[in-house]
């Protein structure tokens, strides 16, 4: 059945924005007492359909028949990805309680696909929360609601059956975009042609909403600022083209600029971006494209669990998209250590401001996974956010729980966002990077492997000083490190230039996904690193 039977399109265009608001964004309005009381409702709900889902007495036998709120975390273990592949793998039609209207592909370890079924109400919820987030994007108050039918919405992100495409065509049925590409041509497009489509099509539509890779717009606001941009061809020719290049200049002089930027060319009303690294490209994205970027933490798994408000500071949880349960941090670093699972978890009732949990969800709306392990950290800032009047736990996202190096089990935790931060300390632009952890002669090494643009003149001892230097000061455990294993842990390797587009050609040439076109950042696997050393040095 569905939630709404009005699209939310049609409330704008009636200018009932009050009632679009609380229909997407009333969530912010909730204290944790009623935060708590939706959960557990929903889970009520999802234990019942869980009696008759085909897939859960499979998995769990008779003891799904006794589960209620109150005792499912004593009779249900955690779950991994693994324990539902048997079930899952080959898309059965019947194997939940409710009909699946579309099935979410996701890549797991080694590229091996993860297939996760949707139900029709999951399905409804994901194009609800997916037009949550286009309003609070351009939002810049509370309970200001600027999205309009008909706003120029570009993607360049993947297609179905990846949740960003299914995102968008689920938030079709509750909103009138235009869509750019449309979404049929969007599934035949690649990733290059879909990219440059977008833009190509912009320059005449115009853009309200943009949705793409965050080093991708980075690298188009790097190429604008440095005159090298080469979008405008003869194609693009167009009457509307040509006035939004003219109006472009114009707006770059009264800023006493010789070149343009993308804010220049569209007036974005909101921005979203995808990658781990938006936080340290924020304040260039803002100088680029013209708004903040909205953080969205969304997984193919349930959907979009949490979302930016209005002010762009720090993530709320949606109390509607999944059951939420939370590892403390010390049993995760114990797990990792050890191998001592965890099995002690708590709700958002009861997470504490400072700490870091490892993610646990539960499906809502007869969907298939019951105690399921995401592996990502989170972060608690805060128990509210006391200048934009929400009285939910604030979190930010850390990091995959497989994105974190462990040097040699008292040096603390190597993680994507540390070094990304270190790296934006150092100050010395780059192209490209990954890092791992080796082994040679009995000594462990922090290995990095980074790309400077064309042209650069960098000393790479002087780097490898530097970056070490940064990563003492913002990693105390690090700092000792050194004096502990008798030698420096950090080796750098500087690659020629091109050598990761390289790669990124030569894996769309063996037919990789999109997730799979760039080697992991962190402990990226051998087979990549081979690859990565033979496009430098050719």
């Amino acid at each position: 059945m569905r939630r709404y039977k009005e699209k939310t399109s049609e409330l704008v265009r009636r200018r009932e924005f009050e009632r679009a608001w609380q229909r997407h964004c009333g969530f912010l309005d909730l204290d944790i007492q009623g935060f708590m009381s939706i959960q557990r409702r929903l889970l009520t709900e999802q234990l019942e359909l869980g009696k008759q889902s085909p897939l859960w007495r499979a998995m769990f036998g008779d003891v799904v028949a006794k589960l209620t709120v109150d005792n499912f975390r004593e009779l249900i273990p955690l779950t991994e990805y693994t324990d539902y592949e048997p079930f899952l793998k080959d898309k059965p039609k019947d194997i939940l309680a409710r009909p699946i209207k579309e099935w979410a592909r996701t890549s797991g370890l080694g590229g091996k696909p993860k297939w996760i079924p949707y139900t029709e109400e999951m399905y409804e919820h994901l194009g609800v929360c997916t037009i949550t987030t286009g309003i609070l994007s351009a939002a810049r108050q509370k309970g200001e609601v600027r999205i309009r039918p008909g706003d120029p919405v570009g993607s360049n992100l993947p297609p179905r059956p990846f949740l960003s495409g299914l995102s968008l065509w689920a938030s079709s049925e509750f909103f009138d975009y235009h869509f750019i590409p449309p979404l049929d041509v969007t599934e035949k497009l690649g990733f290059r042609e879909r990219t440059e489509y977008l833009f190509r099509q912009a320059m005449i539509d115009g853009l309200a909403v943009l949705g793409a890779m965050t080093i991708v717009l980075v690298r188009m606001g790097e190429m604008f600022e440095s005159g090298k941009n080469r979008g405008f061809s003869k194609e693009m020719l167009h009457p509307k083209a040509l006035w939004r290049i003219g109006r472009a200049i114009v707006r770059a002089r009264r800023e006493g600029r010789r070149y343009i930027l993308p804010r220049d060319l569209w007036q974005l009303k909101g921005l979203q971006c995808g990658g781990t690294d938006t936080f340290i490209y924020r304040d260039q994205l803002e100088y680029y494209w013209g708004v903040p970027p909205l953080d969205v933490y969304a997984c193919t798994e349930v959907g979009i669990i949490a979302t930016e408000a209005w002010n762009h500071r720090t993530l709320n949880f949606l109390p509607d998209t999944a059951f939420y349960e939370f590892i403390p941090y010390e049993d995760w670093v114990s797990e990792r250590l050890e191998g001592k699972k965890p099995t002690h978890t708590v709700l958002m009732d009861e997470v504490q401001p400072g700490k870091r949990y490892d993610l646990v969800v539960t499906s809502f709306y007869g969907g298939a996974l019951l105690r399921y392990r995401l592996h990502d950290l989170l972060e608690v800032v805060a128990l509210e956010d006391e200048e934009a009047g929400i009285r939910l736990p604030q979190f930010r996202f850390v990091g995959r729980s497989g994105s974190f190096i462990d040097l040699s089990g008292f040096a603390g935790l190597i993680d994507e966002k540390l070094l990304l931060r270190a790296l934006a300390d150092v100050g010395i632009p780059y192209v490209e990077w990954t890092i791992r952890k080796e082994f040679r002669q009995a000594q462990t090494y922090l290995h990095l492997y980074i790309e400077f643009p064309e042209g650069s003149r960098v000393n790479a001892r002087e780097f490898r000083d530097r970056l070490d230097a940064r990563l003492k000061e913002l990693n105390p455990e690090y700092s000792h490190v050194e004096g502990m294993l008798g030698y420096s842990p950090l080796e750098v390797t500087v690659l020629r230039p091109g050598s990761f587009d390289r790669f990124i050609q030569q894996r769309l040439r063996e037919g990789a996904d999109l997730a799979h076109l760039k080697p992991a950042r962190i402990q990226a696997s051998d087979e990549a690193i081979a690859l990565l050393l033979r496009q430098s040095a050719e």
